[in-house]
């Protein structure tokens, strides 16, 4: 089993354990935004864009920084997955 099964199934475990982190992410940042997350006195990057969005007008990075991060971070985790997935695919070698 080890020797035909696992590396066959072991790049799709990868990519999905990688996506699912940055649905993970997104679903925190998600919930920190609407404050149904942690408390409100630990810094979360849904609630980073909740108070930038209050003040748009007067600092934009306030806003534009977290966004800009979590879409990188999510980002990260998909070109994470891709790579594993390039590396350890059976048929690709």
């Amino acid at each position: 089993m080890l020797r035909e099964i696992l590396p066959n199934v072991l790049p799709t475990i990868a990519v999905l354990l990688t996506l699912e982190m940055g649905i993970a992410v997104i679903v925190e940042a998600i919930l920190s935004f609407v404050n149904l997350s942690i408390s409100t006195d630990d810094p979360t990057w849904g609630g980073m864009i909740a108070e930038g969005r209050t003040s748009i007008h007067q600092a934009w990075w306030v806003l534009v920084f977290p966004l800009v991060t979590l879409f990188l971070t999510v980002l990260s985790f998909s070109q994470l997955g891709e790579g594993l997935k390039d590396r350890f695919d059976p048929v690709l070698r």
